[in-house]
């Protein structure tokens, strides 16, 4: 799989423009905090970032299914490239290294989970909801 010989923050980059490039800097920042919230609990998410990222149908985006797929596969194959080319997988980024870097801190909390406002899955009942940010609801664990 093409991601995983990507680095952390380039693997970071891309999930980040796969779930979030339409959301605003805070949007991202939320997504990004999901991701970094799962890797501090060194848990069934995963042990390292690329662990936490790649995990089984957590991340839509990286789903076979998914249309966003196709797009990220083409984006990791020259990714410097892109990165150059591309203003909103710059934006991602910046996030990315500011959040993995901790001169951008979390702006949800202790949020393992989040989804979009346009679904309703089950699992949330069981999860506090934190807060919405743009087109997505974020929650931690009750």
């Amino acid at each position: 799989m093409i991601f995983k010989s990507l680095g952390d923050k380039e693997l970071f980059t891309l999930c980040l423009f796969g779930e979030a490039r339409g959301e605003s800097i805070d949007g991202k920042i939320a997504v990004a905090s999901v991701i970094i919230n799962r890797l501090k609990r060194q848990s069934w998410f995963g042990k390292s970032l690329k662990e936490v990222i790649l995990k089984p149908y957590q991340f839509s985006c990286f789903l076979e299914k998914d249309p966003n797929r196709k797009v990220l596969e083409k984006i990791a194959d020259e990714f410097r490239e892109h990165l150059t080319e591309n203003i909103a997988l710059r934006e991602c980024y910046w996030v990315a290294e500011g959040v993995l870097d901790e001169w951008l801190t979390s702006n949800v909390g202790k949020a393992t989970h989040y989804h979009t406002k346009q679904v309703d899955p089950k699992w949330d009942n069981e999860m506090k909801l934190i807060t919405i940010i743009g087109n997505h609801e974020f929650y931690e664990e009750a």
